[in-house]
């Protein structure tokens, strides 16, 4: 089983999700959809194929995306040597 989520544009009321819902409950191997209105995020679990989920959302009218994972290149780590946090 994998989860994908994905950012999709488009979706502006109930209906969309509604429509989103049908087309993706439709592909084989999807066992679970949640669609997230406020952030317009997607997420599919099941044994599918990730560019069938964004294909059959394009052709429902709702271009797609893989959600990317932001990473902080900048963050700063606890460590037990070195400079940073004063409290070592």
């Amino acid at each position: 089983m994998s989860r994908v989520d994905l950012n999709v544009e488009g979706m502006s009321c109930g209906s969309c999700v509604k429509h989103i819902n049908a087309a993706l409950h439709s592909v084989a191997g999807i066992n679970e959809v949640a669609v997230d209105l406020n952030s317009n995020q997607v997420t599919v679990i099941g044994s599918m194929d990730t560019a069938t989920v964004i294909g059959v959302l394009r052709e429902a009218g709702y271009p797609a995306h893989v959600v990317t994972p932001v990473i902080n290149a900048g963050a700063k780590t606890a460590s037990s040597v070195g400079s940073g946090c004063c409290c070592h």
